[in-house]
């Protein structure tokens, strides 16, 4: 069964065109620009999850991008 978002396609487009505007805007190399997103993602997580969950959503996010990841590959 497919994983059905609340958020739309456009939605996320959007956010992401505009994440990537501003690291390329800013001449960021691969590294830099995973620092950052990194940094943010860290920032997220820490501002807005509880605690006890925390660790619970790094793990999902991390198995979604590992999963991500692994889909572009095949």
């Amino acid at each position: 069964m497919p994983i059905v978002s609340k958020y739309s396609t456009e939605q996320i487009e959007n956010l992401v065109n505009q994440l990537l505007d501003t690291l390329h805007a800013n001449h960021a190399t691969t590294e830099l620009s995973l620092m950052c997103l990194g940094n943010a993602v860290s920032h997220v997580v820490n501002s807005s999850v509880p605690l006890a969950q925390r660790q619970t959503v790094a793990g999902h996010f991390s198995q979604a991008l590992t999963d991500a990841v692994n889909s572009k590959s095949n």
